[in-house]
């Protein structure tokens, strides 16, 4: 090794000579001369390019859809479903009671409840519309924006923990072209959750413990699905304990079950109902039956084919019924990708897709409907990481235009 030192070394007297010549050289790629966007991590660039890709096929299908309907708007389809909700909250707080005066809510939405809506993305939408001077309802579209593209990249982090960077990009490109992805750039949670629960399980392979606990409370504070990354965080911690006596790793599930007991304990003192959110759930049809009822409505369905299709109503539930399959056929196939990787899977990851999985496959309400398949982050990760390359890309080709198609049933009442 000494001589090739040698060899290597300068001549005495050129290296001053040699860091002139560097300063003067046109060619220098110090911080100094970088462009703006190198400052920009390559996760972040490439999330972004991908999700601004697949949201070709949802902006071709918003403007059919408004097109064929000129009474309908953008922030009309904004305010369908739940979206109609979480901007309420954000303007007009939670109500006293289990259910919300007519005078705020309407009598359409009075038999329903805003307590089975977690906070967190109201408090951001608030948050926005106060930074920007914006109205609720456009905030609430530029946040759910900026949350995909930061989902995305969380996805993308979570795939480079796993196989690097090629299963990173693959599993960033299938979560952005899925068809339930349709639904980041609208008032909905999943991109604020998804960026959340998805940095958090990075954080907690890595051993961040405080940073782990505080995405986790971000989770648990923007849907129920949030219990997957405190189940998450309570199993390493415990193991990190027995194993390492690390004691600082209990803050990880206890920082992370903050966020849904801020929102229970803020509920009981609004309303004097320590159950209030249970007790809108109820309202909501929330319940477990493992789906039972969803694959009795899908048999139904299939079995008079021709008077489901002679209605509006009965065509949309037949799409609603066949998204939900084509999110169980996934789901499947994220369950063998997950066998596959069996000896590279991370804890953290399988015990958030257990929790996930079985919170979608155990209710009805929720079911396998692909917005909902989202939430099972670390699948795509493994189908990433268990298709061939170009079988994963051709995959993804196949599901942009289903993506445009959802865009466009969205407004005739078909939640993804």
């Amino acid at each position: 090794m000494v001589p090739e030192q040698l060899s290597a070394a300068p001549a005495p007297g050129a290296a001053g000579a040699s860091a002139d010549e560097a300063e003067a050289s046109p060619r220098q790629t110090g911080p100094g001369r970088r462009r703006w966007w190198q400052a920009v991590p390559a996760g972040l660039r490439y999330s972004l390019a991908v999700y601004a890709l697949t949201r070709v096929p949802v902006v071709a299908g918003t403007a059919l859809f408004l097109r064929d309907h000129p009474g309908s708007t953008l922030e009309s389809m904004a305010v369908t479903w739940d979206g109609y909700w979480y901007t309420h909250i954000a303007r007009d707080g939670y109500s006293t009671s289990l259910r919300a005066p007519v005078a705020v809510v309407g009598a359409a939405h009075h038999t329903l409840s805003d307590w089975a809506f977690f906070p967190g993305y109201p408090l951001l939408i608030r948050g926005v519309a106060w930074l920007t001077r914006m109205p609720v309802v456009p905030a609430a579209i530029v946040a759910a924006a900026v949350l995909g593209v930061l989902a995305v990249w969380a996805v993308y982090a979570l795939g480079e923990a796993h196989g690097g960077v090629r299963v990173a990009r693959v599993a960033a490109l299938l979560v952005a072209a899925w068809p339930g992805s349709a639904v980041l750039g609208l008032p909905y949670t999943e991109g604020l959750f998804l960026a959340a629960a998805g940095a958090a399980l990075v954080c907690l392979q890595k051993r961040r413990w405080v940073v782990a606990g505080l995405l986790g409370a971000v989770a648990s504070a923007a849907r129920p699905n949030g219990l997957a990354v405190v189940a998450a965080a309570a199993v390493v911690a415990v193991l990190a304990v027995l194993a390492d006596r690390d004691w600082r790793a209990l803050l990880a599930p206890a920082l992370s079950a903050a966020g849904a007991a801020a929102f229970v304990v803020y509920g009981w003192q609004r309303t004097g109902d320590p159950l209030v959110w249970r007790h809108a759930e109820n309202l909501w049809q929330q319940r477990l039956d493992l789906n039972s009822s969803a694959i009795r409505g899908t048999v139904r369905l299939l079995s008079d084919l021709g008077t489901t299709m002679s209605s509006d109503v009965g065509r949309t539930d037949l799409g609603t019924s066949l998204l939900r399959l084509l999110g169980l056929l996934f789901v499947a196939a994220m369950v063998g990708a997950a066998w596959a990787n069996r000896r590279r899977l991370s804890l953290p990851a399988a015990v958030y897709a257990a929790v996930s999985l079985a919170m979608i496959l155990g209710y009805s309400s929720v079911g396998t409907r692909p917005r909902m398949v989202l939430t099972v982050l670390p699948g795509f990760v493994w189908l990433a990481a268990w298709l061939p390359r170009r079988v994963a890309i051709a995959l993804a080709l196949c599901l942009l235009p289903l993506l445009g198609v959802v865009a466009y049933l969205w407004g005739q009442d078909l939640t993804p």
